[in-house]
Parts: structure tokens; sequence; C-alpha cells
């Protein structure tokens, strides 16, 4: 295992760090490509849906919150991993919520911003369906802040919504990473989560909307997964895991198919992922894992440029078949994925590193970490 450039080898301490994350870490890697094809199918069949003529009544039903699920596994598994790089960070003498900060400011910001760009210069609408057009400045302002989700209430792309709402966790994610170090953590961590839950049904009876209160017990599922990590026993083959993934998504969707998607559900969904993580042994399996291993790598690029693609695709090249149309995205958005991680996504994630350090006596830095840390 290399150490990235460390000359001595890791402490005792370190090597834990990393043997918990590698406990997981195909699994997570296995997760991650799940979510993000969870929204590029749901992205891809109501583009299907305008511009090719689809009609099949069940695949329209079924697949109509399948992208959501998708956002809430991303948000467990962002939690999750963000907790295992907290506690990297912690074994250095620096101040962990300023590198913190810092490599999570140069992780999301600079793709984000140059899909925004690519989106208001091309003019391109909001979601496959059509959306809006041309935004005006606040607009326009408030998504490079990633803060529409308080001022303006719209995202110039569709995926652009759940990025505020990551980004107003890592605010007190640091404060959450200490709290699963005291003696009775787990307890106040479920505190924790039914507090907001009590919250956010109160709140949804009083206004009829949650916005971030929403998605906090989502938030929370991942970091008491964390808490729970030297609990668990791993009992459950990995051979399950992602049939497992699989079958969560189809009971949320299909229990959300007469209806809108209700946010109670999704915190069952986002508790039982996170309960169920340490349950699994991690996949061993060669081929599925370096398959997953390159979807999560490049999955915040696939995530972000989708919509673009699409667009490019289906209504400036025109290409309507059912069949080809979304051959032909699928390779464009693996290609923009690629592109943009090598050129944006990768420089300024070493970058962010590189100003968040200011020494060289830092913990190991597990080799994995661009992969998994969330997007």
């Amino acid at each position: 295992m290399p150490y990235n450039g460390c000359v001595a080898p890791p402490d005792q301490s370190s090597l834990e760090t990393l043997r918990r994350l590698m406990r997981h870490s195909a699994n997570l890697d296995i997760l991650r490509s799940l979510a993000v094809s969870m929204v590029l199918i749901d992205h891809l069949v109501r583009t299907l849906v305008v511009h090719s003529g689809l009609r099949n009544i069940a695949v329209i039903a079924f697949t109509s919150h399948i992208g959501h699920v998708g956002v809430l596994a991303f948000f467990v598994h962002t939690s999750l991993v963000l907790m295992y790089s907290l506690e990297r960070m912690a074994r250095s003498e620096d101040r962990v919520s300023l590198r913190f900060y810092v490599r999570r400011f140069f992780r999301i910001y600079p793709l984000s911003i140059f899909c925004i760009i690519v989106a208001v210069i091309f003019h391109v609408p909001a979601n496959p369906l059509g959306g809006t057009r041309g935004f005006a400045l606040p607009v326009v302002i408030a998504n490079l802040l990633l803060v529409q989700n308080i001022i303006t209430k719209t995202s110039v792309l569709g995926p652009l919504w759940s990025l505020p709402f990551e980004v107003q966790m890592y605010v007190v994610l640091p404060a959450l990473y200490y709290l699963t170090l005291r003696r009775r953590a787990i307890a106040y961590l479920i505190g924790l989560l039914a507090l907001f839950c009590v919250f956010g049904c109160l709140l949804f009876h009083a206004t009829g909307h949650l916005s971030m209160a929403a998605y906090v017990p989502c938030f929370l599922s991942g970091v008491l997964c964390y808490s729970l990590r030297d609990h668990i026993r791993t009992s459950v083959s990995s051979a399950l895991w992602p049939p497992f993934v699989l079958l969560l998504i189809c009971g949320y969707c299909v229990t959300n198919m007469a209806d809108d998607a209700k946010f109670w559900i999704g915190w069952i969904f986002c508790l039982s992922l996170g309960l169920a993580i340490n349950f699994f042994h991690d996949s061993a399996s060669k081929p599925i894992n370096a398959v997953a291993r390159r979807v999560a790598l490049y999955s915040y690029g696939i995530y972000l440029t989708q919509v673009l693609v699409l667009y490019l695709v289906f209504v400036v090249f025109g290409v309507n078949n059912l069949v080809f149309g979304p051959l032909l995205s699928l390779v464009l958005i693996i290609a923009a994925s690629v592109v943009t991680y090598h050129l944006i996504e990768s420089p300024f994630m070493k970058l962010g590193k590189r100003l968040s350090i200011r020494s060289v006596r830092t913990s190991v830095l597990v080799p994995v970490e661009e992969t998994r840390e969330g997007s």
C-alpha cells in the first residue's frame, strides 16, 4: 500500500483507520455507483418521454422517484466517508475543521461552477423536460455559491439541487465527528435523529415544506453508521450487498409510485441503508469492484454533466432513437466525466490538499480518498 509520499510508515492508529475504511471500501464504491446510476436513469427516462416518445406507463411511474432515492443514497454515503476523512485529519496537528472546509470547497465548487457557466452560455434547460432557460443574474450567482435552496429556490441545472444541502451539511460535520468520540455517542446520535424526525414532521404539518429539514436524518444515518462501525459484527455475504441496495431502492420507488415522494419513507430508506452497511463483508469480486471503483471515481462528473450531454444528444444533435440516443448519451457522459475529472476535479482536489496541509507531518492519506469522498 503506497503512502502518498510519506517517508515513515503509518503508525498503529493510522493502520487502524485504514483498516476501518477498507472494511467497506469496495461496498461503498458499489453504493456510490448504484446511486449515480439511479440519477442517470431518472434523467434518461424523462428525456426519452419528451424527445423519443416513450410511453411505457409502468417504466415512467417506477422511475419517477429513482433519481431522488439515488441522491438520498449519496447523502448517506457522503456523510459516512467524510467521517472517515475527518478521522484521518484528526491524527495530525493541524486544525481539522479548517482543513476539512478547504478540501470540500475545492472538491465541490470547481466542477459545479464550470457546469453552471456552460449551461448559462449555451442556454441549456434546467432538466430534460425543458425547464427554464436564460436565468437572471441573482439566480446564477446563488447557484455559483450553491445557496439556491435558501435564496432563489431555482437551480440552473436539475442535479444542482442537492449540492447546497451537502455544503450546508459540511458546516456541522466536524462537530458531529467530535460527537462520535464521546462515550455515549450512539445514544446522542439516535436522540438527534429522533429529534430531527419529529421536528421535520411538525414543520411539514405547519408549513407544507421542509427544505434542509427533509435531509438532516439522511446525513445523520451515515454518521450513525460510522459510530456503529466497531459495535456491529460483519456477518452477511458480500454477494448480497448489491441485491440488498437494489431491493431498498426498488422498495422506495414502488412505495412512492402512486403519489409524490413521502419524506418519511426517505428517512426509513436512509436509516435502513446506514444500519445495514456494517453487517456486510466487503465485496471480493474483482470485476465488480473494478467497474464500481471507476464509476465511483467519475461519479461527480457523471452527476453534473449528464443533463448537458442529454441536451446535446437529444436537442442539439436531434438523436431521438430509443436505442441509439441512450447509447450515444452514455458514451458521451462517460467521456465528459473522465475529461472533467482529469482537467478540473483532480487538479483542484490536489490544490485543496496542498492548501490544507501546513506540515509534512500529517497522518497517512488513504489512496482511495478521492474515490469515496462525497460529491
